[in-house]
């Protein structure tokens, strides 16, 4: 979310005319005055009582003094009802971009942990929230949350749990808690692939919601000073969910980081991950070959888990033994009989997967090809007849060998073993709801003839809206470079073949590269021109 400083027009504050709201209300108007914003200063009442009323509106007149009265459009207005309720309401009535309000702990978060009125307004509230502890001095007081807004969160009986749905309804992939000083952590949160400030938080409330989610994964809460990972154990309701921990003793204290999976978001169709036709046709060809090693390739984040997935389910579908070793398991699978890499009882990737050769599996999948022995033991199952599907670190197709060939793979069995490979990236979609086309200059033309794509007539940006928050892009699509090892190209590579020449035969064998595919994609209007150019520099 960008800096309240550029999205403030309308500034809702509520007192209760004690010290606390006084620091809150100190702090509404040096905002209001910076950002030339209509100021509301709110008392709320339980029960429409008219001496009450009279009495809240004589307090209100003093709340502002004069002379700040005279640079500031400010109003004043008693409400009846439910604090919370009433509040958000009014923020909501007026379109407020910012709420103020005041608490009594000692830092600015330190009741949104334990359900205080506070958390119930920043739960609720469709803008940021700046929560203002009564010990902060006006000079030193700050906007301590930020809540993205949508609609309230239900069945979320913790901050823990109530952050991480928050967080799927974002469509975030993972949550980042950074120590920023001793006193306070940033939260963020990667949405389509972008790392995005969600909130700060006082280190009381960061401790409270980090030992929360230890205690989830059952994780030692009393050690601060070690690395560690841990699935969370969540309620049943949200079953669909899986989460991974990992905590690391950091300057300033310990970072956490999560990271999210969703059924809805692991498990697609293979037609829905975002292949060309061409690229389809090819993923097909090898999913019937039954035999040989599938990579999948990409760096980090580029949607390797999704398409495994998906393509180990649509062989499920034709009664299969699918077994699998795994470093962590990403999401559990009911079709697959998953074996975890578990360090303190001995399971190695390596010695996992020559346990589960035992297990007469009709497809193996190793999780990650992270050393020599364990690319060795892959192939050497894939030459016997075993269907193996691993992942891969790669850039692209034709670097897929070389890193092959720098696990000790022979050329040989390369060419023999292979039977596709998979390189992808994910691009970000242009929002649906605030889509608009621009001119195509000549450059942009030249671009897409270098790339052997014919230019659109027009390009395709995203304006920003509410649906988007602003940024133009909502969702992400895969972009995929797809080939199979046919028998010009087990030429190539036996023969020794670099990087270069296996590059130029899969171009002559049509082929798309990633900037092409990502390319087609920008010409049908689904990404922008901006985003796809991202691609070169990974």
């Amino acid at each position: 979310m960008s800096s309240t400083q550029s999205i403030a027009e309308t500034i809702v504050v509520a007192t209760d005319f004690s010290r606390h709201s006084d620091a809150a209300v100190q702090f509404a108007l040096r905002r209001a005055k910076q950002l030339q914003a209509q100021l509301f200063v709110v008392h709320v009442l339980s029960a429409d009582d008219a001496d009450e009323r009279r009495i809240a509106l004589e307090r209100l007149a003093h709340a502002i003094p004069a002379a700040d009265q005279l640079e500031t459009s400010a109003e004043q207005a008693v409400i009846v009802g439910p604090f919370h309720r009433r509040i958000v309401e009014f923020a909501n009535q007026h379109s407020a971009s910012l709420i103020v309000i005041g608490t009594r702990g000692r830092s600015g978060l330190a009741h949104l942990a334990l359900g205080s009125v506070a958390e119930r307004v920043v739960r609720s509230a469709s803008c940021p929230v700046a929560v203002i502890s009564g010990n902060h001095t006006d000079a030193d007081a700050k906007i301590v949350a930020e809540p993205i807004p949508f609609e309230e969160i239900p069945n979320a009986d913790t901050p823990a749990v109530d952050l991480l749905l928050r967080a799927v309804r974002l469509r975030a992939t993972d949550i980042h808690f950074d120590p920023l000083s001793d006193r306070e952590i940033q939260v963020r949160l990667r949405i389509d692939g972008q790392l995005e400030r969600y909130c700060k938080l006082d280190l009381h409330v960061a401790d409270h919601l980090t030992q929360q989610l230890k205690l989830m994964a059952n994780l030692d809460i009393a050690d601060p000073f070690h690395p560690k990972e841990g699935r969370l154990q969540l309620p049943s309701e949200h079953r669909d969910l899986e989460v991974r921990i990992t905590t690391a003793p950091v300057v300033h204290g310990e970072a956490v980081a999560l990271r999210i999976f969703s059924r809805s978001n692991v498990f697609f169709p293979l037609d829905r991950l975002g292949f060309s036709a061409s690229a389809q046709t090819i993923v097909e060809s090898i999913l019937r070959k039954g035999e040989g090693i599938v990579l999948i390739t990409g760096p980090t984040g580029s949607g390797k888990t999704t398409t495994v997935y998906s393509m180990l389910e649509v062989q499920s579908q034709r009664k299969k033994n699918i077994v699998s070793i795994e470093d962590p398991i990403e999401f559990s699978a009911a079709f697959v009989r998953q074996m975890a890499v578990d360090l303190k009882h001995d399971i190695t990737m390596t010695s996992g997967l020559k346990t589960i050769l035992r297990m007469d599996p009709d497809i193996i999948f190793v999780g990650e090809i992270r050393d020599a022995e364990a690319a060795d033991i892959a192939m050497r199952a894939a030459s016997s007849g075993r269907y193996v599907f691993s992942t891969l670190h790669t850039r692209d197709v034709s670097s897929t060998i070389t890193a092959l060939r720098d696990l000790r793979i022979s050329n040989r069995s390369i060419a023999a073993n292979v039977a596709g490979i998979v390189n992808q990236r994910l691009l970000r979609t242009i929002c649906p709801h605030c889509k608009e086309t621009t001119e195509i200059d000549d450059s942009e033309r030249q671009l897409f003839h270098e790339h052997g794509v014919q230019p659109p007539d027009s390009l395709a940006v995203g304006r920003g809206c509410e649906k988007c928050r602003h940024t133009g892009h909502l969702g992400r699509v895969g972009v995929f470079e797809v080939a199979s090892m046919t028998p010009d190209l087990a030429k190539l590579v036996v023969g020794d073949a670099s990087e270069n020449e296996v590059h130029e035969l899969l171009r002559s064998h049509h082929v798309h590269s990633l900037m092409n595919d990502a390319l087609h994609k920008v010409a049908a209007h689904e990404a922008a021109l901006p985003e796809a150019m991202g691609l070169r520099w990974i």
